[in-house]
């Protein structure tokens, strides 16, 4: 008898031991985390490295936030860049303020992105404040992507001229006032560049390279309304810069 009970001890033992040999045998591991957006410094006017590039992650259906601070009003241009060749988009949203853009078609340039045709090109007009740019990719796919954002505080007006400095990888952004017999923004350098130009009460742009001969760009404008304009003036060749004097005839 006593050796029959041992027996079903055993037994026992032994069946309870088969499950958890089992599960071990059947064990699953877990996904890798999703990534996410890194919090990324802000931006801030007139800091040394406010014009450098900066490099961060896009989740799916997501953004990636950057806080932008500005302490003297500005001009301010944003472009960014997808490390995947993928579609983004740029907003900048506080203290009033909500503008977007989708594709800037390559119009502006002398960044130190590598930008193209499906690339953002945000330009607007900002006061004293903390602002949020938000990037986004137009499908919700995940992404990386690179970020450079260039203010000016240089503003000219009707009959006046400014001087802006142009360093490789960096354009000179400035304000521009029109009036309504302002007939052209110009630039002249002694080096070859191109004037580019967004309106402050719409969608429309501007873009020359010569048509003020000697390779100055002279933009004519067609009827506009007295108003605010960024303008962005970068070199044709990479590599060369240097002092672009801007006038509002």
């Amino acid at each position: 008898m006593r050796h029959a009970q041992v027996g079903r001890v055993a037994a026992a033992s032994l069946l309870v031991a088969m499950p958890t040999l089992a599960l071990t045998g059947c064990f699953i591991p877990s996904p890798p985390p999703v990534p996410r957006p890194e919090s990324l410094e802000p931006i801030a006017q007139g800091s040394p490295d406010e014009g450098d590039v900066r490099a961060g992650f896009i989740p799916g259906d997501g953004t990636a936030e950057l806080t932008l601070l500005i302490d003297q009003r500005a001009a301010v241009v944003a472009t960014a860049s997808s490390t995947d060749d993928e579609d983004l988009t740029l907003r900048i949203v506080g203290d009033g303020a909500d503008v977007e853009n989708d594709d800037g078609y390559d119009e502006a340039g002398g960044f130190a992105l590598d930008t193209s045709t499906r690339d953002p090109l945000l330009a607007t007009v900002l006061e004293p404040g903390s602002y949020t740019i938000e990037v986004a990719e137009y499908g919700g796919d995940a992404t990386g992507f690179e970020l450079q954002v260039v203010t000016g505080t240089d503003a000219v007006g009707p009959g006046e001229q400014v001087d802006v400095m142009v360093e490789p990888g960096r354009p000179g952004v400035a304000i521009a006032t029109i009036g309504a017999a302002t007939q052209a923004i110009s630039a002249t350098a002694d080096f070859e560049t191109v004037l580019w130009a967004q309106m402050g009460d719409s969608d429309t742009t501007y873009r020359d390279e010569d048509f003020g001969g000697d390779g100055n760009p002279r933009i004519e404008l067609f009827g506009e309304a007295a108003q605010e304009v960024v303008v962005v003036a970068f070199e044709v060749e990479a590599g060369d810069g240097g002092v672009v004097r801007l006038s509002v005839e």
